[in-house]
């Protein structure tokens, strides 16, 4: 069982959001000074930065859903 409360914590972590904000400037910035008929190595840096971006997302949802539970209208 997944604890919404544990992964709400690592995403409070300071520690935690300037790591993944660290891995996506340096996607970012590889990206912006990648040649520009480099094709596959700027395809490579955008699916690394998307995928960060889906991890992060599915985190903030798997941890918001014990508060949604908990604010259900019960009927």
């Amino acid at each position: 069982m997944i604890n919404s409360e544990a992964l709400q914590t690592v995403l409070d972590d300071d520690s935690f959001k300037e790591a993944m904000s660290e891995i996506i400037k340096v996607h970012t910035n590889a990206l912006i000074n990648s040649d520009v008929n480099d094709k596959e190595s700027r395809e490579i840096c955008y699916f690394r930065i998307t995928t960060v971006n889906e991890i992060m997302a599915h985190l903030e949802s798997l941890a918001s859903d014990e508060k949604i539970k908990n604010n259900k209208w019960k009927i």
